[in-house]
């Protein structure tokens, strides 16, 4: 082997593409995947070659002709899904030591509050955004393995990555831990399909000295998978055109044959909409690989970037968010029958130091925390967290656990055995699982606000509008059984496929609800399908009036929705206007409420009422903070004042025809505001239509989705503020003219790096009408309404409230006193 000196100060990038398989320089043959599958006249498109086999890549590799087929993995087998975090995870900020004084003197800025994280006993939090390792966690079902580290540790990528990967901790490393264990797992038979890892290239902890793992991007095969009668002519003749020969042109023909098995095999495993986030979509692929039972044991996936020298406090949040999304999207798309046979751990080739610097990040440090997550896993704390009494600006954290006895474990305990042989040394095991691999087994419930067509909590997405479509009218049977909900019943609406919403890759959806013909006074709980009723409710109805209310929820495994009403009866209307999904889409960018229409005043419209069958056009393209171009749809609170009959308010882009739906419903005596997402139309217009009587219309836009901005994160309803307990404020009304302080950053599973909410907002037992305006810290105080009550009601309002200084709103109520809730179920990052 060549032995080459590198920068010790290399990139993780740099690190990893030495560390990573891509060609063979040092053979006759030197072609890497990408090169030789073009010359064979596959393309990259295909790229599914790796592993030993008869093909000419496993000739240049130097491996002997094997069989590529393991057959279906054995019901007492275990299967190993690694995450590698590269770049150095920061440990303390994923499980956090809340009640140590010592990490935040010396984590400063970067450091997690207490109320910043999700607790796991009184002493320990993780980080907020890793609600999938929590909820393992809470089923007793997550092993966190503190101070992982080895001795007189090496502090560059490159070589830290090749101890990790290699397991080796001297000398030059030529094959990986993984790797090591296919030799033993497979001895002299060939497999391609029980060790791979999701990209483009292979990895060192996946080379053996006999074999080798699989490199499979994450994306479907196409050529060798067509079924039409051409395609299958094509592959037939160059199968009959490939099987002759000797030596050189036996190789590349066995390579063409191979390529083809290898695509029509995986072609129907992989789907073409994998999610946008590359992570989530290798997640989703892993998953997929072992549901169609080809004989994996173990898969990888790794990513960056991690080295968080500078800019720590939106850089680690994000790593976070996507190793959640994916962890999500691995057990929705999980079959449940592989529950017992499945686990996953993570690695990372260092973590960072106890100190904060001065670019608001940290550097290269030592003994961080792993965690391993699966039915069978024995949940609890393991090694010992690392000391940081006394440590100086550049000192290093004490390692507890040695890295080869975590990897040891886990051989031992969960792939049958050879931990020892693997790591090369006696293992002390730590004992992780409470069982072994069995059919079976049972995998906490997923967290509100997610499931398996969607997805919420926490999954990261970006907005995509759509026509708006009727989905439900229980009132004609539409999309739901006919007749009103009666009391504690509930409905279940589909979703997905529906409407123009896909039918997978959705995270969460934006719905108008509406109650109609209610008999008492009631509230309205919209949730994923699958989870629990939450306390939360999403609209307040009233007799005698229609109440809407736009709802972002997460769907359910089943893509639906459910709608429970918690007295009398009424019946239930929505629409859907648009989802949040795993590709590519409009991301947020929150305003300060700007008011763009007022009919009292001529604002936006020329002065006077708005009668009934009449469509106004509202500029709001270069007002309030909304670009001139560039703009997919505006967020805008919609009010009706003083109508003089009931009726129904419809918003569409100005320029496309006004569909048939109702965003704001309108009764005499009442001012009644409604949240709405509308695409903008011709000349930077949004249209407003009124089908009866006459009225006033106030509209103030807070937000726009664009190219640009912030991603949306589906939750399930966590209440954040209500008066009347002394949660989120001080306890007891807000009086007239009286604002109150929330911060909702940091809280009810919103992260500190966030830049707006979603809030359901309820004023309860108003003492006089009102509204109440929610608008940033630090802001000037806008004359805008978000939502409107009147004298002994209760009214509720989605909001999407940017946030200012250290995450924070402020709610103003404007007369007689009223109590205040704020259910978040969302928000942007």
């Amino acid at each position: 082997m060549k032995h080459v000196m590198l920068d010790p100060d290399i990139s993780t990038r740099g690190a990893l593409a030495h560390l990573h398989i891509d060609d063979v320089r040092d053979e006759p043959l030197a072609l890497d995947r990408r090169r030789f599958l073009q010359m064979v006249g596959m393309g990259l498109g295909a790229g599914l070659v790796a592993g030993p086999g008869t093909s000419l890549l496993d000739a240049a590799l130097g491996h002997d002709a094997s069989a590529w087929a393991a057959g279906p993995v054995a019901d007492n087998q275990g299967i190993l899904v690694v995450f590698g975090m590269y770049g150095g995870n920061d440990g303390l900020n994923t499980v956090v030591p809340v009640t140590d004084g010592n990490y935040y003197d010396q984590h400063g800025a970067l450091a997690l509050g207490e109320n910043d994280v999700l607790p796991l006993d009184g002493q320990t939090g993780l980080h907020p955004a890793l609600t999938e390792v929590k909820r393992f966690w809470d089923a007793g079902q997550a092993a966190i393995v503190e101070g992982i580290g080895y001795p007189d540790p090496d502090l560059s990528h490159f070589s830290s990555m090749a101890i990790w990967m290699s397991a080796i901790r001297n000398g030059v490393p030529t094959s990986g831990w993984l790797g090591r264990w296919l030799d033993g797992y497979l001895g002299s038979t060939g497999s391609l399909y029980a060790g791979a890892a999701i990209g483009h290239s292979l990895p060192l902890h996946f080379v053996g000295n006999q074999h080798r793992g699989t490199s499979i991007p994450a994306g479907r095969p196409s050529f060798g998978a067509g079924d039409s009668e051409r395609n299958q002519r094509i592959y037939q003749t160059m199968r009959a055109m490939c099987a002759d020969g000797a030596g050189w042109q036996r190789a590349v023909g066995q390579a063409h044959i191979d390529q083809l098995d290898l695509a029509a095999r995986l072609q129907p495993v992989i789907p073409e909409d994998l999610p946008e986030d590359r992570l989530s979509a290798e997640a989703e692929v892993m998953a997929r690989l072992i549901n169609a039972n080809l004989g994996f044991r173990v898969l990888s996936v790794g990513w960056g970037d991690f080295d968080s020298h500078a800019g720590q406090p939106a850089q680690h949040p994000a790593r976070m968010l996507e190793f959640n999304s994916a962890l999500r999207r691995f057990f929705e798309v999980l079959d449940d029958r592989w529950a017992g046979q499945v686990t996953i751990m993570s690695f990372s080739e260092f973590g960072r130091t106890s100190w904060g610097n001065d670019g608001l990040g940290s550097d290269h440090g030592t003994a961080a925390p792993h965690i391993v997550l699966g039915s069978r896993v024995k949940g609890g704390f393991y090694g010992q967290r690392p000391s940081l009494v006394g440590l100086r600006r550049w000192d290093r954290m004490a390692h507890h656990v040695d890295f080869r006895d975590y990897y040891g474990s886990v051989i031992d305990g969960w792939l049958g055995g050879g931990g020892s042989d693997v790591v090369g040394r006696p293992i002390d095991d730590l004992g992780l699982f409470r069982a072994a691999p069995a059919p079976g087994g049972t995998l906490p419930p997923p967290a509100p606000g997610g499931g398996g067509a969607g997805g919420g909590g926490s999954a990261v997405g970006d907005f995509v509008s759509i026509a708006p479509a009727r989905l439900c009218d229980t009132r004609e049977g539409h999309g739901a059984r006919p007749g009103p909900l009666g009391p504690k019943d509930t409905i279940s609406v589909q979703v997905a496929g529906v409407g123009g919403v896909p039918k997978s890759g959705v995270l969460a959806v934006a719905l108008n609800v509406t109650s109609v013909n209610a008999t008492s006074n009631t509230n309205f709980r919209v949730f994923p399908d699958g989870t629990d009723v939450p306390d939360a409710s999403s609209l307040n109805p009233r007799p005698g009036r229609a109440v809407p209310n736009m709802v972002m929820v997460g769907l359910g495994k089943s893509g639906k929705v459910n709608v429970y009403n918690h007295a009398g009866a009424a019946d239930c209307v929505i629409d859907v206007v648009g989802y949040v999904g795993s590709t590519a889409g409009a991301k947020y960018s929150g305003l300060t409420p700007f008011r763009i229409l007022d009919s009292r005043v001529g604002t936006g419209v020329r002065r006077g009422r708005v009668r009934g069958g009449q469509t106004i056009e509202v500029p709001v393209a270069g007002l309030g903070g909304v670009p001139t171009d560039g703009v997919d749809l505006v967020v805008l609170n919609v009010t009706s004042v003083g109508p003089s009959t009931r009726g129904y308010v419809t918003a569409w882009a100005t320029g496309a025809s006004r569909p048939e739906i109702s965003n704001l419903n309108y009764s005499p005596g009442m001012n009644i505001p409604n949240l709405v997402m509308c695409r903008v139309g011709d000349g930077g217009r949004v249209s407003l239509f009124a089908n009866s009587g006459d009225l006033d219309l106030v509209a103030d836009v807070v937000g726009f989705f664009s190219a640009k901005g912030a991603r949306h994160v589906a939750v399930g309803p966590t209440r954040v503020l209500d008066v009347r307990e002394g949660l989120g404020a001080r306890r007891g009304r807000v009086g007239a003219m009286e604002e109150i302080e929330l911060v909702v950053g940091g809280r009810g599973r919103v992260p500190t790096n966030a830049r707006a909410a979603i809030l359901n907002v309820t004023a309860a037992g108003a003492t006089a009408n009102s509204f109440v305006t929610v608008y940033p810290e630090g802001a000037e105080r806008p004359e805008a309404s978000s939502v409107n009550v009147a004298r002994g009601q209760t009214a509720a309002n989605l909001v999407v409230a940017k946030f200012g200084s250290g995450g924070r709103i402020r709610l103003y109520n404007h007369a007689g006193a009223v109590d205040l809730i704020a259910d978040v179920t969302g928000y942007f990052v």
